[in-house]
């Protein structure tokens, strides 16, 4: 809810007040605003999928978004991939709402920096995410996969390469559109 009014006060200084500072700072703390929300659902997405299966997951200490404590050792594979497909599913299901809100033309140039950031993150997120999980529903080792996909070095490289290409199709779609 909060969120969601954030995007329509900032629709409405853009609308009321358009100038350079409202063109760019709409759309640039949407995009923000996108990505928090698809990390916190992404990380919901995780606990619920992994309560789904019966998996103990207590809360993590730690001082911000709900993070789930998942012990790789003590749950099975089916609990980390409910855990796994969860997060992507929270992830998505913030990018369809942007998508949605962005289509609407309701929020002008907010609605359009949310759906991008929501974008941002699940191109990152799968090029990081989709590679582990199908390599663990294949029967990966859960571990030896996470350390070999998971790491900040990876994550950094999968996260310039997505947004790269990201960038490319945006400038495409608005030179061709």
């Amino acid at each position: 809810m909060l969120v969601a009014a954030a995007l329509w006060g900032l629709s409405l200084w853009h609308g009321k007040a358009p100038s350079m500072a409202s063109a760019v700072i709409a759309p640039s703390l949407a995009f923000i605003a996108a990505y928090a929300l698809c990390y916190a659902y992404h990380e919901w997405g995780h606990l619920i999928g992994a309560r789904l299966t019966g998996a103990h997951m207590p809360l993590a200490p730690y001082a911000g978004v709900l993070i789930g404590s998942f012990d790789i050792r003590t749950h099975s594979r089916r609990q980390f991939l409910a855990l796994s497909w969860g997060g992507v599913a929270g992830y998505g299901l913030t990018l369809a709402v942007a998508l949605a809100l962005y289509s609407s033309g309701a929020l002008g140039l907010a609605g359009a920096g949310f759906a991008v950031g929501a974008l941002a993150f699940n191109v990152q997120s799968l090029s990081v995410d989709l590679p582990q999980i199908l390599r663990v529903h294949r029967g990966a080792d859960i571990a030896q996969t996470l350390a070999e996909g998971a790491s900040a070095q990876i994550i950094l490289r999968r996260t310039w390469q997505s947004w790269s290409l990201l960038a490319l199709v945006l400038v495409a779609w608005n030179l061709l559109g």
